[in-house]
């Protein structure tokens, strides 16, 4: 399941007031007639007074959409706000991060200054997908507004959580968000580099079966999620997984980069495909999974189907 990027798409407002022939006509039909004396006033003082009340029409809270059209716009600003902080959390980018943040949440949490990628993940985790509906799921009130959202997190499924987010100048931030746990520190126990050396000992091995073609190992280091999910119950032929891999030259990633998270890892890595004098390198997020004490191939977008 991918992102969804929510939007909410509204048609043009209708103001109300319509444009006669070089009059602004509010309704008073001929009695704006020239060389007559509407209601028993002077020309040019009732005049005066149609324009008085066009301008008082034009910031009246009803009969010309002002009012929908600021609470349009605030529902579309905080629609993206909340997309743009759940899209940082999945991709990992901390840079700006605190920035989408309340002053008040900063202190309140104690949130790191600056936020690591460690930082990060102890506090929610690998963020795979979530999804929302602007027009069901948010709800404002004065200048503050609250976006129910379902997340699913690897390892712990899916979870309906609470953000909050409030005004700031002209900017909407976080103000709280229940996914999210600060208090969680990252830690760099022996235990945790040891299992790191599992995590890049499996995935080096996978790749050079990847790169060889031996489709009985692949196999059998595939998580039974993944071959469930594609539907694979036995290795590929030889035919049939250079049209799902292809021909691939070399790979590399970078051990200090894996990212451990209660039985799942992830880290980014570069295959390079193609021949001599036609090379193209990719590089996607691979995810293990600790089954039975074997780290196994959870994702892999490589393999194409």
């Amino acid at each position: 399941m991918g992102k969804m990027n929510a939007r909410d798409d509204k048609g043009p407002l209708r103001v109300g007031i319509k444009a006669g022939a070089g009059e602004p006509d509010c309704g008073f039909g001929s009695s704006f007639g020239r060389g007559r004396k509407p209601f028993g006033l002077p020309a040019s003082v009732f005049a005066t007074v149609i324009i008085i009340i066009i301008a008082a029409c034009s910031f009246a809270p009803c009969g010309c959409g002002r009012e929908k059209e600021s609470r349009e716009e605030r529902l579309s600003n905080i629609t993206e706000a909340a997309t743009a902080f759940l899209n940082a959390l999945g991709d990992l980018r901390v840079e700006g991060l605190r920035e989408m943040m309340t002053e008040e949440y900063l202190e309140d949490n104690q949130v790191p200054n600056p936020i690591t990628r460690n930082d990060l993940i102890a506090a929610l985790g690998y963020l795979t997908s979530y999804r929302f509906s602007p027009d069901n799921d948010v709800t404002l009130v004065d200048d503050r507004a609250t976006v129910t959202v379902i997340l699913e997190i690897t390892g712990r499924g899916e979870s309906e959580e609470t953000l909050a987010l409030k005004l700031e100048g002209s900017a909407w931030k976080v103000d709280a968000f229940t996914a999210l746990d600060w208090s969680r520190k990252p830690t760099d126990s022996g235990e945790e580099k040891e299992e790191r050396a599992e995590v890049e000992q499996a995935l080096r091995d996978f790749l050079i079966a990847c790169l060889d073609g031996k489709t009985d190992y692949i196999f059998r280091h595939l998580s039974p999620a993944y071959k469930e999910k594609y539907r694979l119950e036995k290795p590929w032929t030889a035919a049939e997984f250079s049209g799902v891999f292809g021909t691939a030259r070399s790979y590399d990633f970078n051990p200090g980069e894996i990212e451990l998270d209660e039985g799942s890892a992830q880290v980014d890595v570069t295959i390079e495909f193609g021949t001599r004098g036609n090379l193209e390198s990719e590089t996607s997020r691979v995810r293990l999974v600790k089954e039975n004490g074997s780290w196994l191939i959870d994702a892999f977008p490589f393999f194409i189907y």
